[in-house]
């Protein structure tokens, strides 16, 4: 049973009475986010927290908000990664099919369309759209 559960109240609810979006209470509910500590305060308002269990919740709520090293690192996703990787061998000349073996894709054609950027291949007709466009 999740929180909001418990205390009576719906993932709305509780979102109105915090002042969060209703998605951020269940990633909150879920460790998804971090929470800090005055929000933190208004959950256990929210949901009637007794006083002797607010200290507590608030020191490790204090703990679990303090930056870590790994916070720099945090926009390094799998997709990023993948990205980069595919990046990395399309530019050392490897062909789509082959970029989509390594990542584990069945179809080369999603493996162009999400993981390889896409680069001037015709210089041709850009050079052509680009005398025309000189002319107006």
């Amino acid at each position: 049973m999740s929180i909001t559960r418990s205390a009576g109240l719906t993932q709305k609810e509780a979102a109105a009475s915090i002042g969060c979006a209703q998605n951020r209470v269940s990633l909150m509910e879920n460790g998804r986010v971090r929470v800090e500590v005055e929000e933190v305060e208004r959950i256990l308002d929210a949901y009637g927290t007794p006083s002797g269990r607010r200290s507590e919740v608030i020191d490790i709520a204090a703990e679990a908000s303090t930056p870590v090293a790994a916070d720099a690192m945090a926009w390094i996703t799998s997709h990023a990664f993948r990205k980069t990787t595919a990046t990395i061998l399309d530019d050392a000349g490897q062909s789509a099919r082959q970029i989509a073996d390594q990542l584990g894709h069945a179809r080369p054609s999603l493996t162009q369309d999400v993981y390889m950027g896409r680069k001037a291949k015709n210089p041709a007709a850009a050079d052509a759209l680009e005398a025309i466009a000189d002319d107006l």
